[in-house]
């Protein structure tokens, strides 16, 4: 069975760039989390585990560049020099002074909206992972340098996200821990189908909690009304074994034969059940004197 993050990842391989800028951010992206290169050497290689992903990546450097290129069984090895000289400048992935420092994401990359939605789709291909909505939520990128962590947040935040970011067993997260923040980062990676089934867990759930909590309300209550009926009801029977009801005032001798009568009755009902009826308040005043009265009995 598929877990989630599967499912989200061969839905976003089955929506490839339309455009040659947002390929090219792709294969940036690629390249910063998943590639090695030494220009001196002329090599470039791309690792990855999942067979559609590398392949998609080698659809991607294939069309963009007008090349044939070899992938094993886990990696792309362009061993190249122009090549990997043009893909290297060509994605940006290179600082200004010509001396790799690290990945870094390049503003003229992802200068358009639909590029920068690009690299982020990608960047979530090759490292990111997204929990099992029923499950829990949690969304991550995972990064091998603080700098691209970082760049990546900054990126994030341009379509109104607020990512956060950690340091785990030398890697750089960036992660997600909220429905809606996940629902927003899998509309911008066009997840579409995959974030219809969020929100419809995030729908369930909250109607699972809303009911919860009016049971556990409801709950509360009626565990309220059945301890104060215990004890007004306690308190009216010592008072018939050493007082007698007969002595009490008319209003509170007919208060404690309806309490007696009805046990479960909320304090409205027993209101309504008095002549005349009176309300919530009158009837608590009532029973509180009857208690009153058993613990004056009892020498409380």
């Amino acid at each position: 069975m598929l877990s989630f993050s599967k499912k989200v990842k061969e839905e976003l391989l089955n929506k490839p760039s339309k455009s040659r800028h947002c390929a090219l951010a792709e294969i940036a992206a690629y390249i910063n989390l998943c590639g090695d290169f030494s220009l001196y050497e002329g090599i470039l290689a791309i690792h990855c585990e999942d067979d559609k992903i590398l392949n998609n990546v080698k659809t991607l450097i294939e069309e963009f560049f007008h090349c044939k290129v070899i992938t094993s069984e886990t990696s792309i090895l362009i061993k190249d020099k122009k090549l990997v000289g043009d893909i290297v400048h060509a994605t940006g992935v290179k600082n200004k002074y010509k001396e790799y420092l690290g990945p870094v994401i390049d503003p003229m990359v992802v200068n358009m909206l639909c590029c920068k939605r690009a690299y982020i789709k990608a960047a979530f291909l090759c490292s990111g992972s997204v929990s099992d909505p029923e499950k829990g939520y949690h969304l991550e990128f995972v990064n091998s340098s603080y700098e691209h962590a970082r760049q990546l947040c900054s990126l994030l935040e341009q379509f109104g996200v607020s990512p956060k970011q950690i340091e785990r067993k030398g890697h750089f997260v960036v992660y997600f821990k909220e429905g809606e923040q996940i629902v927003d980062v899998l509309n911008i990676i066009s997840a579409h189908s995959s974030l219809l089934q969020v929100e419809n867990s995030r729908v369930l759930k909250e109607m699972r909690n809303n009911v919860n909590r009016k049971v556990n309300c409801e709950t509360a209550n009626i565990n309220k009304i059945v301890s104060a009926s215990l004890r007004q009801t306690e308190a009216i029977k010592y008072i018939q074994k050493n007082m007698g009801l007969d002595n009490l005032p008319v209003n509170l001798k007919q208060m404690a034969l309806i309490r007696m009568e009805y046990p479960d009755m909320s304090l409205k009902e027993l209101g309504s059940k008095l002549d005349p009826p009176i309300g919530k308040s009158g009837v608590n005043h009532r029973l509180g004197k009857l208690c009153e009265i058993a613990e004056q009995l009892k020498g409380v």
